[in-house]
């Protein structure tokens, strides 16, 4: 138990790959008048009580003897290895509008961008080719979602309001206004066999893990369109790669990855068929995240449980 008292300045320890830590510093200085904030090397580990974390620095968390809570900085936690995390320590997840609303954002212009046939248009304006190919109604266009979860859900309404059919599938039943919702191995296979693009948000999990695969790719109706903005192994790469030349899948756009950065030499960076975006998909704004994050902080610091508790 740390032997400092709870209305001391909390010392927060910050790491990610990712995020500002001068804007996150800057936004939890509107929260707390007192506080210790520590982006690089901890003179006094002791004294960390929070890990505000996109991911585990390679040193790991060990040195932290006296650490209330593990913050994540993205609305999953599996990017932080559970098994690189200290045990008895609670963890939270980020649930915030402006990483929604970013998720929701990309979401719309990955769809949009096939819908409307711009990756077509991209190949034809380098080859200088101008062929006419007419728009469609959003409805024509249905939407698979793998995933109802907060995010998966807010998708799903967002795509339903600009008038494409969508349909969702997730491990529990889930009621949602004009998204026929499916689950089970059948209902998984029964959705994406009847999506014209298939948009992965699921969380990464046992079950969920290497979900994007083989097996699945063949229930798709040739020429399917694939979205992975979940995580990378959900994927198997090489299976897409199969999917892609058999004509099951015709083209994705990819934000996750197993290894990030996208090692230069991998086969996705070349291929006419894969638009690649460097984990860009959803991101916490600190200044409004930074509400839910103090709150957990002082949570934490009264010992008690944590917003969204992993």
């Amino acid at each position: 138990m740390n032997p400092r008292q709870v209305g001391e300045r909390p010392g927060i320890f910050f790491h990610s790959e990712l995020d500002s830590a001068e804007e996150w510093r800057a936004a939890l200085s509107t929260q707390f008048r007192h506080f210790t904030f520590c982006a690089g090397p901890v003179a006094n580990p002791e004294c960390v009580d929070v890990a505000l974390l996109w991911t585990v620095p390679e040193e790991g968390l060990e040195r932290f003897t006296n650490l209330r809570a593990i913050l994540s900085l993205g609305a999953g936690i599996d990017q932080l290895e559970a098994a690189r995390l200290p045990s008895c320590v609670p963890v939270a997840r980020l649930l915030d509008a402006s990483l929604t609303r970013t998720m929701v954002d990309y979401a719309k212009a990955a769809v949009y961008r096939y819908h409307r046939r711009f990756h077509l248009f991209e190949h034809q304006s380098r080859e200088g080719r101008w062929t006419f190919l007419p728009p469609t109604m959003t409805a024509a266009t249905s939407v698979g979602i793998l995933g109802l979860g907060e995010i998966g859900k807010e998708i799903a309404m967002a795509l339903c309001g600009e008038g494409f059919t969508v349909r969702g599938w997730s491990r529990t039943p889930k009621h949602l206004d004009n998204v026929q919702s499916y689950t089970g191995r059948s209902g998984l296979e029964a959705m994406v066999g009847c999506s014209s693009i298939v948009l992965n948000v699921l969380p990464l999990t046992d079950e969920t893990r290497g979900i994007l695969s083989a097996q699945l790719f063949a229930q798709f109706r040739a020429g399917t369109f694939l979205i992975n903005m979940g995580r990378g192994r959900h994927l198997i790469e090489a299976d897409l790669l199969q999917a892609l030349a058999s004509g099951h899948v015709a083209d994705a756009t990819l934000d996750v990855f197993c290894v990030e950065p996208l090692p230069p030499d991998h086969p996705f960076w070349s291929h006419r068929s894969i638009l690649i975006t460097p984990h860009v998909a959803g991101l916490a704004n600190p200044h409004t995240a930074v509400t839910t994050i103090a709150a957990n902080i002082r949570r934490a610091m009264r010992g008690e449980p944590l917003l969204h508790q992993a």
